[in-house]
């Protein structure tokens, strides 16, 4: 039974849209209800509108495999994940599902084709699954901070390594491409990153959070540094939640906002936007 709000939701969302947006979405996890929920709160609008996926499209949930047909069928431009990437290259991580191993050559063919990435941009933003800290501050200065000319040497990058982890083996993980400073892995709400340590002067999207992330520095903070986190798990709901949950990034018009709810909340303060730029 769809409940008050998320029939509110999917008309304002149908109407309130008029120029080309891109969505960003991340973290669905197995769920395709995390992204419905996103694509109708968005008003998401099907050959006008843009999606790209940020990663993490497997694993927890039972219906990775729809998930990732769905946004196939979206054009959707695809980030890698680090439950992506792990069952690509062949390594354990946490909460990793057996059923996941059956999309490792679906990936592989992905990595090969460059259809899976690491890093884009978009209007300006760049847009991972985990964020990009001051480690690629050299890079971005010397590409005179274009955010597109970044993600281009970065997928470069990411995409060579990737096939040396492939042909000698995943012994160590390659410096700040594959490491945990990776923008596939990085934990922005760790102690030892968080707002101070992102990097300057880029606006970013990222995912990959965890529920405590805004416990101890605030989503405003987060903000102020330039990083729009979309991670539908941040609020931290059970899996049997999950599908009443939306959690995702809207560029247009030069701006980016992030609405976020459940579905269910009939709470239309739960969804006010953020607007900046």
């Amino acid at each position: 039974m769809v409940g008050m709000e998320n029939r509110l939701m999917m008309q304002q969302g149908a109407h309130r849209q008029t120029a080309p947006f891109t969505l960003v979405v991340s973290d669905v996890h197995g769920y395709p209800e995390l992204l419905e929920n996103a694509l109708r709160g968005s008003g998401f609008r099907e050959g006008i509108d843009r999606l790209v996926f940020a990663g993490d499209f497997l694993d927890r949930g039972d219906s990775a495999g729809e998930c990732l047909e769905r946004l196939d069928q979206l054009g959707a431009e695809t980030l890698i994940g680090n439950h992506d990437q792990a069952i690509a290259l062949g390594y354990w991580i946490g909460e990793q599902q057996e059923a996941s191993k059956a999309f490792r050559e679906p990936l592989l063919e992905r990595l090969r084709t460059r259809r899976v990435n690491l890093v884009t941009s978009v209007d300006g933003v760049l847009i991972s699954h985990a964020g990009l800290t001051r480690v690629f501050a050299a890079d971005f200065d010397e590409l005179g901070h274009d955010p597109a000319r970044l993600a281009a040497r970065l997928n470069d990058e990411y995409h060579a390594a990737v096939r040396r982890q492939l042909e000698h083996g995943r012994e160590l993980p390659e410096p700040r491409i594959l490491d945990e400073w990776s923008p596939q892995r990085l934990r922005v709400d760790d102690a030892d990153v968080g707002p101070g340590r992102l990097l300057d002067g880029a606006e970013q999207i990222a995912g990959h959070t965890t529920p405590t992330v805004f416990r101890r520095w605030t989503e405003a903070a987060f903000r102020a540094a330039g990083l729009h986190v979309i991670d539908p798990g941040t609020y931290g709901l059970g899996p049997g939640d999950h599908p009443r949950h939306y959690r995702y990034a809207v560029i247009q018009g030069g701006a980016v906002r992030v609405e976020a709810g459940t579905t269910e909340a009939a709470m239309p303060e739960a969804r006010m936007p953020e607007q900046t730029r």
